[in-house]
Formats: structure tokens, sequence, C-alpha cells
């Protein structure tokens, strides 16, 4: 029997993937905080999302509530969105910025977008990234599989964050 987090959490789940594919992305976690309800908790106790890469901690989102954040794992574990590496002007063009020194930038696309199929997540990243990747792939050094999406035409190619030491 499914408890209350996982319902809520498949809720929110639904609803963040239901945005992007209608927003046909790419879409900011803050788009996802003003328009999902049950995604943001701005007081105490609240999660934040964490990747630990390299020997440091780095930030993709806080202040959720336990099913938000459920649920942002839920859709990019589960692929059903690819996450995009982004500098900050997709979250200052949506009128918001991030004051923590640990944060990564990303915005969330259909999974169809997907340029690589990493073993985290869907991603979509830069030709010149999908060119070292298939480099090492030929030599069997990667772990991450080439994708070659259709055309899409929303997509936050131009605001590339080139130095996120996550894509690995």
């Amino acid at each position: 029997m499914e408890n209350n987090l996982e319902r809520e959490a498949g809720r929110i789940a639904d609803a963040i993937v239901e945005l992007v594919e209608r927003s046909d992305g790419p879409v900011t976690l803050a788009q996802v905080q003003r328009e999902i309800s049950g995604f943001a908790k701005h007081e105490p106790p609240s999660w934040e999302h964490v990747v630990k890469h390299d020997g440091r901690e780095t930030s993709f989102w806080s202040e959720m509530t336990e099913a938000g954040l459920t649920a942002l794992l839920k859709v990019t574990r589960e692929r059903r969105v690819a996450i995009q590496f982004v500098s900050i002007l997709p979250y200052i063009l949506d009128g918001c910025l991030i004051e923590n020194e640990d944060w990564q930038p990303i915005v969330l696309l259909p999974a169809r977008a997907a340029n690589v199929d990493s073993p985290n997540w869907l991603l979509r990243v830069p030709p010149w990234c999908q060119e070292g990747l298939a480099r090492a792939t030929a030599e069997g050094k990667a772990c991450h599989r080439l994708l070659t999406p259709p055309y899409v035409g929303a997509t936050a190619d131009h605001f590339f964050h080139v130095d996120t030491g996550l894509q690995h």
C-alpha cells in the first residue's frame, strides 16, 4: 500500500513531467516551485537536492518538501525528463537568483531532448561534450550512451554552463 509521501511525490512527479512536456522545455526549478503545489517549502525542515562529485557537494535546488525532493529524484532517475546544466541566465530571466556558492543551475527538458544517457539520468550536453564522450566510448572508457534526439525546438543550448564539474 502506498503511503502519503509516495502518493504526494507521485502526484508532484506527474505534474513536473506534465509541465515540462506542456512547456516543451526548458523549465527552471524556480518555475516548478511556482507552478506545482507541494514542491516547495520555505520554512524548516526543508530538503535540498545535493550531488557529490570529485569531493565536493553541488546543490541543484533547495527549500523543497520531502515529497518535492522525492518527486524530482523520481523524474530524473526514471528518465522521465532530461537535465541540462546551464549558466544562471535562465534563472535571472525567470526572476530568480540563488545565493548559494554550491548551486549548479539546471533546467528540465522533455526526455526526448536528451542527447546522452548517463548512469544517473538523461542529459542534454553541448556538442564539444558529445565529441569527448564519443571518443571515450570508442576507447571503451565511457559509461554514457550517446543518443540522437529528434528535433526539439525548446532547449537551453545557448545557456550551457561550461564548468559544472558534473559532466563526467
